[in-house]
């Protein structure tokens, strides 16, 4: 019965608390259908609401209970799943064309609305819990997982839920939308960055520009969320809004326990980073102006990662085949790259962007991990989504097909491959970085835009990434940071078990691969830190394991420029 108890807690999408039905046929399910053919399911979000109501009502009445009872709340789940997949389908499509404000407009009401329903639902479980013939569906472990699901939720907060979708929505149309003018034009930010023609002058004129302004709007609607959601976590009974985050992704780690890990991240790793500096310049200018094409690479790719684990071909050949995928080049469409389940239809979506650079490859392998955990293993996916062990899928495929970057790279492969390290490493102190910096924010009584950017410049400095030019201000054009609070810390944690699978697959490649197959394939209800102690990966918590991790890249990565000055006579 644990599938029946089971929630979403944040769904890809964040559509928030969800409510899962059990149907053990559909872990192996998957449309037959392109994507171009898929559709809503046509129901109705108010209408189940109102039935989740009178259900609830009828429950705590007496007038409906056992079996019967039981029966309702499925149909009511099967209800949710339809819904939430119409959310899916919903900001798909928003992100396929941005100017489509109807489509923003249905992801934003169904994502207060499945909040409700998702909550409504929740109660009902509950109380069936407590009934005698239902006890062989309702064990401990999924009565305390409901609970813990009760709690992050209330019909009391729906107004301060409406709101915080309000700012995020405002947010997400300024990150669309702004642009600054110069000399009759009209420039976005990524006109800006891309434009090959602008002088060094005219860059940082439109620059400075955009980003003060940018800064300006970006943090006039964080300075609005912060009291918002600290006001929700309030509500629900929680110390900080930072608890009520981390309780929501269901981590098995506090957030002191994050600031334990931050600050010895930056004492191991940020001198890592620093001593690849010349090494990354040096392998990003061999790589710049390489154009990767969009259909031979991804023949290549998927050789590489079928090489390195064989299950993933037909999660793959089912992505092309049925055109799971997007890498259009619409400027209508949103920047960036993401997986999300369309659960009605047993299948991922991997929305991402092809520049036929050196990173494209880069960016389709991290996400196909996404993708192919949701179509090997949805049940475990869609029955509490461990985002850290999610981030493994996507990050430890991504370091792992390092090794046989010969097939996609060629002769650039050791040029890749440096790239690859920098930004395993940049992003674990990255993701340490942006969780301390949100503690501090939703930490502070009284709050200006000049005290987070300030704050971001010194954080920046800490972590030794202001020596790659941080803006103080681009803290606001991480959209994890307005859409999705407190996720990045993932990033650092996953990271940490990521980088121990690239560096046990350099020794030995087939158990590395057994221990990766592992973790995809993870039964449902998995904590991240028993994983990691299960498969004997180190707990990214325990600084002395974390310290050998550090020390075997600090060997690897001297060994590698050994072995470079050898090549070219200067270690002679």
């Amino acid at each position: 019965m644990k599938r029946l108890a089971s929630l979403i807690m944040i769904l890809l999408l964040l559509t928030g608390c969800a409510y899962k039905k059990p149907e053990p046929d559909k872990a192996t399910f998957h449309t037959d259908r392109m994507f171009f053919e898929l559709t809503e399911s046509g129901e109705d979000a108010e209408l189940e609401i109102a039935r989740a109501r009178e259900l609830l009502f009828r429950i705590e009445r007496g007038e409906l209970n056992g079996e019967r009872a039981q029966a309702a709340l499925d149909a009511r789940a099967e209800a949710y799943e339809k819904l939430n997949s119409d959310a899916a389908f919903a900001y798909v499509r928003y992100c396929l064309d941005v100017t489509n404000g109807e489509n923003k407009q249905r992801y934003d009401a169904l994502f207060v609305s499945l909040n409700m329903l998702g909550s409504l639902l929740v109660d009902a479980a509950l109380l069936l819990s407590k009934e005698p013939s239902l006890a062989d569906r309702y064990d401990a472990e999924t009565v305390e997982q409901l609970r813990r699901q009760d709690a992050l939720n209330d019909p009391a907060i729906e107004p301060l839920l409406k709101r915080e979708r309000t700012l995020v929505g405002q947010y997400e149309a300024l990150s669309e939308s702004l642009t600054v003018e110069q000399n009759g034009r009209r420039w976005t930010g990524d006109m800006i960055l891309s434009d090959p023609t602008l002088t060094d002058e005219e860059f940082e004129m439109l620059y400075e520009s955009y980003m003060t302004l940018f800064n300006a709007e970006a943090g006039r609607i964080f300075l609005e969320l912060v009291p918002v959601r600290n006001a929700i976590a309030s509500a629900l009974g929680f110390g900080s809004y930072a608890e009520y985050a981390y309780a929501c992704y269901d981590r098995d780690y506090t957030p002191d326990d994050a600031a334990a890990l931050s600050e010895t991240v930056r004492e191991m790793f940020a001198p890592l980073l620093s001593g690849m500096c010349g090494e990354f310049y040096a392998a990003a200018a061999r790589l710049y102006g390489a154009v990767f094409e969009q259909g031979p690479t991804m023949e290549r790719i998927r050789e590489a990662i079928v090489a390195l684990v064989p299950e993933l071909a037909e999660p793959w050949d089912y992505m092309v085949k049925h055109q799971m995928y997007d890498f259009g080049s619409d400027p209508k469409r949103m920047p960036g790259c993401f997986t999300t389940y369309f659960a009605s239809y047993g299948t991922p979506f991997l929305f991402g962007e092809w520049t036929n650079g050196f990173d494209a490859p880069q960016a389709v392998i991290h996400e196909f991990g996404h993708f192919a955990a949701y179509w090997l293993n949805a049940a475990a996916l869609q029955n509490g989504v461990v985002l850290d062990l999610a981030e493994i899928d996507s990050q430890g495929l991504e370091l792992m097909s390092v090794l046989l970057y010969n097939s996609v790279y060629g002769d650039l492969s050791d040029a890749a491959e440096t790239t690859e390290l920098f930004y395993a490493l940049y992003t674990l102190l990255d993701g340490c970085l942006e969780d301390e910096f949100q503690r501090f924010a939703y930490g502070q009584k009284s709050l200006t835009l000049d005290a987070l950017n300030d704050e971001y410049e010194r954080l920046s400095a800490a972590y030794g990434l202001d020596t790659f030019g941080i803006d103080p201000r681009s803290w606001t054009q991480i959209p994890h940071t307005f859409q999705q609070p407190f996720y990045y810390v993932s990033y650092a944690t996953s990271m940490t078990a990521a980088l121990g699978l690239y560096l046990l697959c350099r020794e030995d490649k087939d158990t590395a691969v057994r221990i990766y197959r592992s973790i995809l394939m993870r039964p449902e209800n998995t904590c991240f830190r028993q994983t990691l102690r299960s498969v004997g990966l180190a707990d990214p918590f325990d600084a002395e394991r974390l310290l050998e991790t550090a020390k075997k890249l600090t060997a690897l990565l001297q060994n590698r420029r050994n072995e470079g000055a050898d090549e070219t006579g200067n270690g002679r």
